[in-house]
């Protein structure tokens, strides 16, 4: 139907994201807690976590991520839509993260997690604190290299 006269052409919508990509949170000066966070682990642990974000960057859905927890809704965290991220490595291992428009995810936080106790204790107003800095636009945001090698 392209000749005939009622039909509008609109410009073509871009297609949408087929992986999800993700970033870590950066302050204005460059500094990088989550590369920090990630060079204090195990190879084990690093390795642990590079493979989850592989397998993750080709789910469909969040909800279906392989260590996908849960959204924090205590506290200060209500509707905050901060989220848990979790593995394994002779401890628990999180990573606090919000979403950021289609298939983007961004970490906030990196910490341990054991019972209802965070490691450092202030991690979750670390993560609530730079949510409302990504918010204001006060920091930089560095995507995560998936390491497809292993």
């Amino acid at each position: 139907m392209t000749n005939h006269k009622k039909v509008i052409n609109l410009p073509s919508s871009p297609a949408p994201p087929t992986r999800w990509r993700f970033f870590d949170f950066c302050y204005m000066s460059g500094s990088n807690p989550i590369e920090n966070w990630y060079s204090t682990l195990s190879d084990h642990g690093r390795t642990l976590l590079d493979a989850l974000l592989k397998n993750n960057q080709k789910t469909e859905s969040h909800l279906q991520w392989i260590g996908f927890r849960k959204f924090l809704t205590g506290g200060e965290m209500k509707g905050e839509g901060i989220w848990e991220l979790g593995f394994f490595d002779e401890r628990q291992y999180r990573l606090l993260g919000i979403f950021d428009g289609a298939k983007r995810a961004i970490f906030l936080m990196g910490c341990y997690h054991k019972g209802k106790n965070y490691t450092p204790p202030n991690a979750l107003d670390t993560a609530l604190e730079r949510k409302k800095l990504k918010v204001r636009g006060d920091c930089k945001l560095d995507e995560r290299k998936i390491k497809t090698d292993q």
